[in-house]
């Protein structure tokens, strides 16, 4: 098990608790997310597999299609969803992308990472590469970069 985000100590699974991930096609699947509670800073944390984004009910293969093919994304979605999701990610690119340029001041990133530079300007990112989503968010969440809320990021 990885540890604490925030304090690097050790996390112990106290429980666990469901949630329903929404897919490309529309289709509902219930996942079972461990909840894990750090025993340095006793905070609590929740195990989620990459395939989600944090306080979305859409998983990232979805987000990610809209973030790369804009509107004409196949995704089982209505048109607010989208309009939503493409001012998150406008607002949510910079900020990333802020946060990659410190992380790479301080010579932690591998040379090679393709995604930053595929999210320039405001979406769609055509040019990201398959799967980026998944690994900007694991490294956010895994740096206890990411905010909890849409405000954290216009910060």
């Amino acid at each position: 098990m990885s540890p604490c985000p925030v304090c690097d100590a050790a996390l112990g699974v106290i429980g666990s608790r469901r949630r329903t991930r929404r897919r490309l096609t529309g289709e509902r699947q219930v996942l079972v997310i461990r909840r894990l509670q750090c025993s340095g800073c006793r905070r609590i944390h929740h195990e989620l597999p990459t395939c989600l984004v944090p306080y979305k009910r859409y998983d990232a293969e979805s987000i990610e299609a809209v973030a790369t093919q804009g509107r004409a994304a196949a995704v089982a979605v209505d048109e607010g969803t989208i309009t939503r999701w493409l001012h998150w990610l406008a607002t949510w690119g910079p900020a990333v992308r802020r946060w990659w340029a410190a992380v790479a001041a301080r010579a932690t990133t591998a040379p090679g990472d393709p995604w930053p530079v595929a999210l320039q300007g405001p979406p769609p990112w055509p040019a990201a590469p398959p799967g980026w989503l998944a690994v900007v968010v694991q490294r956010l969440v895994q740096g206890a970069a990411w905010g909890q809320t849409r405000s954290a990021w216009l910060a």
